[in-house]
């Protein structure tokens, strides 16, 4: 199993915008992207490879029989990336056999992601193991190591709570509203049409809400996010004409003063004394803090979000030990299929070696025997063969592997 290589650059080797280095700059659509795996592989005498890059990870999981010089990792990345310089090579990790295994069962599990039980990572595998394979780059080893690599990343998920409690700010302020049990036809105003707010609209396009709009500093993203929702775009500078009333106010702006002040609150509200909701995703905060005090307010900030986020946090770290236990099992029972695999291969040129020399026996050895047989005698012959030949072939296969599974 020393063949199995992983060399990988993450979030905790570099800043996210600095992974732009590590990875193949071609569209994955294009030939483009293929030429530059396939010449990685030929240039750096790869058996096979397959190439993972995602938000935070930069991933190249190989097989190679050659022994990986001092200078493999800055020369792998200098193919990569002809301006690389070698003292970039540490801002990596390299995994050899077991530990290469151990370590892409971690990545599948996301317990090596920035948030721990994000399944995502297991489509992202999925679909880089796919695109590899598409574009002829793996064979039987990896092809082996993924098909039990998903199943156990997912029997992780299901046998430990890693992924139960939401750790994300936007999703637990989605579940907060949802608890309040708001009509679908509740109209929602979002301030800020960036990551948090756009993340946050998918939340409740879920849940059933339809009816938004959108204020924000340059129209143009606010336009862009109302299309996406179904809802009406205006300029951050209207905020306070806005007289259509509102039942619920979403803001994440990034400001660094009050979006949301008294006076333009008093406009919004109106007359309307309803009880209203306002979640403030903003560092700091869109919302003056004499609004809670002084109106009919349910107020969701995100520094209690925050809180419950990291309490989560704690809670799924809790549950790593167990996944770690999975992890090493799953190690074994590579281990133990990787060894049959092997024999298998290896016994592949029996049945060829057994026709030949049944060939030899009937064509020459026993020719003359053979023909003296009639018709009937020469067919108990050939059935007698064929069952000899099976025989042998399932009892060396039995005898191999329970002998390999003993050795290891």
């Amino acid at each position: 199993m020393n063949q199995y290589k992983v060399l990988t650059v993450t979030h905790k080797h570099v800043p996210v915008e600095q992974l732009k280095h590590y990875i193949i700059d071609s569209d994955k659509s294009s030939p483009e992207f293929g030429h530059k795996l396939h010449f990685i592989k030929q240039n750096m005498q790869l058996d096979e490879l397959m190439y993972l890059n995602t938000c935070n990870r930069v991933t190249y999981f190989f097989t190679t029989k050659n022994q990986l010089g001092s200078g493999f990792t800055a020369n792998f990345f200098k193919t990569i990336n002809p301006a690389f310089e070698a003292c970039n090579a540490v801002n990596s990790n390299m995994y050899e056999g077991v530990e290469a295994l151990e370590h892409l069962c971690e990545v599948s599990a996301s317990l090596d992601s920035m948030v721990v039980g994000e399944r995502e990572i297991i489509r992202q595998l999925r679909v880089a193991y796919d695109d590899s394979n598409n574009l002829k780059l793996t064979g039987d080893d990896i092809r082996l190591a993924m098909k039990m690599l998903i199943p156990a990343a997912k029997k992780i998920y299901s046998e430990t709570k890693i992924a139960e409690k939401p750790i994300s700010v936007v999703s637990l302020a989605a579940l907060q509203l949802k608890a309040l049990k708001l009509s679908p036809e509740a109209k929602i105003i979002f301030i800020g049409a960036g990551e948090t707010i756009t993340n946050m609209s998918t939340y409740l396009l879920d849940m059933g809400f339809k009816n938004f709009v959108v204020f924000n500093r340059t129209l143009a993203n606010a336009e862009k996010l109302a299309q996406a929702i179904k809802g009406k775009a205006y300029p951050l500078s209207e905020l306070a004409n806005y007289t259509a009333g509102f039942d619920v106010i979403i803001t994440s702006t990034g400001s660094a003063k009050k979006e949301i002040t008294a006076p333009i609150y008093q406009k919004l509200v109106g007359s309307n004394k309803d009880k209203k909701v306002i979640i403030d995703l903003a560092i700091p905060l869109d919302t003056d803090e004499s609004i809670i005090t002084d109106f009919n307010v349910t107020y969701i900030k995100i520094d209690t979000l925050r809180a419950i986020a990291q309490k989560n946090l704690s809670s799924r770290k809790a549950e790593v030990l167990k996944a770690k236990h999975l992890v090493h099992e799953f190690v074994k029972e590579f281990q133990a299929v990787y060894v049959e695999r092997m024999v298998e291969k290896a016994h592949s040129i029996i049945p060829i070696k057994l026709n030949e020399i049944r060939t030899k026996a009937v064509e020459e050895v026993y020719a003359k025997e053979i023909a003296t047989l009639d018709d009937n005698a020469k067919e108990v012959v050939d059935k007698l063969l064929d069952y000899m030949e099976k025989k042998y072939l399932a009892l060396t296969m039995a005898a191999s592997k329970d002998a390999m599974r003993h050795k290891h």
